[in-house]
């Protein structure tokens, strides 16, 4: 009976994972608790006056969940929203200073994928 309570708490504990920040090309963006980062769908690029990059999640939380995140967190943290088209996921662009976030919400037969584009302009 203990082994069962145990697992139904990681379980519990496991569906509930918090949100954190991580950096996409000098940039702070939150990502949304559950999401796992794609490790081959990392790129950075650094150029004269221009800095960019994308990454990519998966994972178990519902589209409009991870939309409405960002809906709420991005103002939160000084984003002004440009644009957004969502659907049965979303589009949704961001910009700051000479920054601009583009994040791409999908699903899948089996999970949920998000895409975050990074690009910055200046010395």
């Amino acid at each position: 009976m203990a082994w069962i309570l145990l697992l139904l708490g990681i379980f519990l504990t496991g569906c509930s994972i918090p949100p954190r920040d991580e950096v996409v090309a000098g940039v702070t963006i939150p990502i949304p608790g559950g999401m796992s980062r794609t490790a081959d769908q990392r790129v950075e690029i650094s150029l004269a006056g221009f800095g960019g990059g994308h990454v990519a999640y998966r994972g178990s939380a519902e589209p409009e969940e991870i939309v409405t995140f960002y809906q709420t967190e991005m103002p939160a943290r000084g984003w002004k929203p440009n644009a957004s088209l969502v659907t049965q996921g979303g589009l949704l662009a961001y910009s700051k200073d000479n920054k601009s976030v583009l994040i791409m919400v999908s699903k899948s037969s089996y999970d949920t994928t998000l895409a975050i584009i990074v690009g910055t302009k200046g010395p």
